[in-house]
């Protein structure tokens, strides 16, 4: 049991950040959820094979509605877990107790919301050129305006500079050996702009507690989970 969770908790704090639009709040639904599963373990009865990963992401969404009880908060947990985690749909209808029909609405509300955001100026810091623009193009068929794409910290604060930023694409390791995240408190950005950060090794980011972004895409990434993270941030800064 303690293995299981182990490799499960850098993805359960990813999708409750993600979730909660809050590293703070994500970690704290992850701990209420290992309380409990620690409280039942004491039980003479219990028996660590009913909790697999469907089954622990489920005591993990009873969280997260605690945090944001309401049916576009939930209906963007479903796209989530789809696009991002990656779950298929026959699972995520167990994870949200729901059945086909319900989850196929709240799929739906999703993307019609992440659609209905408004246009934003997108900034990219990223130095590899095949990503950036695979990012610029994912970015601009959503509507959104990317202001520039910077390769290095000193290039992203400039452009920081330059434009008003309403959102941040922001890969952690650059080529120069600047850090993205050192670009980003530089920028000294507002708490209404998300920063999502991009990384191939998303576990080292994601393994302690009260540390590490909100928002984390893991390397390779497909449109739709870029679309996902990018919808559901912006979201959340709005209902904020």
């Amino acid at each position: 049991m303690a293995d299981r969770i182990e490799g499960l908790l850098p993805y359960m704090r990813r999708y409750a950040r993600a979730s909660t639009g809050n590293t703070q709040h994500g970690d704290a639904c992850v701990e209420r959820v290992l309380k409990r599963l620690l409280d039942q373990s004491l039980d003479a009865d219990f028996d660590p094979a009913r909790f697999d990963r469907i089954a622990i992401y489920a005591l993990l969404d009873e969280e997260l509605e605690r945090e944001a009880n309401s049916a576009s908060a939930k209906a963007r947990r479903a796209l989530l877990l789809v696009a991002v985690e990656g779950f298929d749909e026959h699972t995520v209808r167990r994870i949200l107790n729901v059945g086909a029909e319900e989850l196929a609405q709240l799929l739906d509300n999703a993307e019609r919301a992440f659609a209905e955001t408004t246009a934003t100026n997108l900034l990219i810091i990223e130095d590899e050129p095949m990503i950036s623009a695979q990012l610029k193009r994912i970015a601009e068929s959503l509507g959104h305006h990317v202001v520039g794409i910077a390769e290095t910290a000193g290039r992203a604060i400039a452009l920081n500079q330059a434009h008003e930023i309403d959102i941040v694409l922001c890969d952690i390791q650059l080529a120069d050996g600047s850090l993205g995240n050192d670009a980003i408190i530089e920028m000294n950005l507002s708490d209404s702009v998300p920063v999502v950060f991009i990384t191939a090794y998303p576990e080292s980011y994601l393994s302690t507690l009260n540390e590490g972004p909100s928002y984390l895409i893991t390397k390779p990434f497909d449109a739709d989970y870029l679309k996902a993270v990018i919808g559901h941030a912006l979201l959340n800064v709005q209902a904020s």
